[in-house]
């Protein structure tokens, strides 16, 4: 009996595997629309920018058909600009240029170096040829407020200064109890004159730590160089309570000769950013969990560019340098 089962279930996969269903889908209507994305910053485009917040630089592109395998490439002739609460334009877009963007059309950069500020609300417009202007309207966050932070070595290379360096990061914020907050935090290390050491050496998550699990519900350092490792935090089980970072780093230092720029500073950037900021980086991170999932629940990006898709958000940064023992 067992045997004629098994043969009968052989039988009906194979005559299965012979048939060839032919479906055809019917593409879904599309209305080109301007797609981008922007973090409107009151960090200065300085080194710390270009080190930490290139995620954040305004990319313009423009939606495609759902069947449209070609790669899609950013627009370099968008019109952009900012402006702020009474309507005035206080900020205006060209497009960038230049090795540090790869040549890729699509960046933009701010040419009046207006600097945003707290409380104050900004709406971003932009517009393609022959497609309808988007826009998206923020209000930018309150800077957070660091109490306190420090370093604790675990590991010192030897007398030179010459190698691998590995210690503990921790960071007190003071949460505002009558506000619903939103943060990321990053941290770049500075050498001994307070400047940038990221060509000699630069500060990372020790991942090979016991104590650096990742987890989305709790505050760590996010890598500016990757957008699937940014973690946001929200203070929803934390409200108005002292909020810690504690993580694992490591960094090297690959000169040992005379001169040589020496590791001198932790620098740590908190960022308040904004919610629609926030319900972004938290459904990229989903829709990169589902990538090449076939059984995977829809995981769409979420957008506040109306009429059109993409992000527009805010961050308030404030620093907190630590100085290396």
């Amino acid at each position: 009996m067992k045997k004629n089962l098994f043969r009968t279930l052989l039988l009906a996969t194979a005559a299965l595997a012979g048939c060839e269903t032919a479906t055809d889908l019917p593409e879904p209507p599309h209305t080109p629309r301007v797609a981008l994305m922007h973090i409107l910053t009151t960090a200065p485009l300085d080194s710390s920018f270009y080190e930490l917040f290139q995620q954040r630089r305004l990319y313009v592109s423009n939606s495609q058909r759902v069947f449209d395998t070609n790669y899609l490439t950013g627009r370099p002739d968008a019109t952009v600009e900012l402006r702020d609460a009474t309507g005035s334009v206080v900020e205006r877009y060209r497009a960038a240029r230049g090795t540090q963007y790869g040549n890729y059309p699509g960046y933009y950069l701010p040419v009046l170096g207006f600097r945003p500020q707290p409380g104050q609300q900004y709406t971003l417009r932009a517009s393609l040829p022959g497609l309808e202007t988007a826009e998206s309207t923020l209000t930018m966050p309150a800077a957070p407020v660091v109490e306190s932070g420090s370093y604790e070595p675990r590991s010192v290379p030897g007398p030179n200064g010459s190698g691998q360096y590995t210690g503990r990061l921790n960071l007190a914020l003071r949460d505002d109890p009558n506000a619903t907050n939103y943060y990321l935090a990053f941290a770049r290390l500075l050498d001994r004159q307070g400047q940038s050491s990221n060509g000699n050496s630069s500060l990372r998550v020790d991942y090979n730590s016991q104590n650096s699990a990742v987890s989305i519900g709790q505050f760590q350092l996010s890598s500016p160089s990757q957008g699937y490792s940014i973690y946001p935090f929200a203070d929803a089980n934390v409200n108005g309570q002292r909020i810690s970072l504690a993580s694992d780093v490591q960094f090297y230092n690959y000169c040992s000769q005379p001169g040589c720029p020496q590791p001198g500073f932790i620098e740590v950037t908190v960022s308040s950013i904004t919610k629609d900021a926030y319900d972004f980086y938290l459904s990229r991170r989903r829709y990169y969990d589902a990538d090449g999932n076939p059984f995977a629940e829809p995981a769409p990006l979420a957008s506040n560019v109306r009429p059109g898709y993409g992000l527009f958000g805010g961050a308030t940064d404030v620093t907190y340098v630590i100085q290396l023992p």
